[in-house]
């Protein structure tokens, strides 16, 4: 499948997840990311770290979801933690509160959603392991992962909606792994 990528996250390696038994290779971008040096937020969601993006602080996935808006897709963060199996919550944003104050941002488009409710039908009726990200423009979907660069791996979970997105119909160019880390000197 030749996938057009947001032009921000182009793939610039690729990356092989097993599962069941299962190589499947995925393409993979590495990105240097800029630290927030500011005042920390008060909650950072289990200490997460943050990115300076355009002078504010942000989470990585709201930097990739900032980067595939730049590129002209449509995104949102998906974080089915503390909440029901099959109502992830949708974010665009952080505000300095715990989960339970972010908006919800729902996904409008329909195709979208019957997508994502139908790898998540064939996941066990559930969001876990749902990537971090998920951008579209037109008919092109892609799921992005992120891990932070030697201090983060791939959970279980995340394999099995791979494979519940395969089931689907999606294939392995339909998944980006973006493993980040921090610049090593200021910009």
């Amino acid at each position: 499948m030749n996938l057009t990528y947001p032009s921000l996250l182009r793939p610039n390696t690729t990356e092989t997840l097993s599962s069941n038994g299962q190589t499947i290779t995925i393409p993979k971008v590495e990105l240097q990311l800029r630290r927030w040096e500011g005042a920390d937020l008060n909650n950072t969601f289990g200490k997460k770290p943050l990115i300076d993006f355009g002078g504010k602080p942000i989470f990585a996935e709201l930097c990739i979801y900032e980067l595939m808006l730049l590129s002209g897709w449509q995104a949102r963060w998906v974080e089915p933690f503390a909440a029901g199996a099959m109502t992830p919550k949708h974010l665009t944003r952080w505000v300095d509160a715990g989960i339970a104050g972010q908006q919800h941002e729902p996904i409008t488009d329909p195709a979208m959603l019957n997508l994502m409710h139908k790898i998540a039908q064939a996941n066990g009726n559930t969001y876990a392991g749902c990537w971090d990200v998920v951008g579209w423009q037109g008919e092109v979907v892609l799921f992005a992962e992120l891990k932070r660069h030697k201090k983060d791996r791939i959970r279980p979970t995340q394999p099995r909606w791979l494979e519940a997105s395969l089931q689907a119909g999606l294939q392995p160019a339909n998944f980006l792994l973006v493993e980040w880390d921090f610049t090593k000197h200021s910009i």
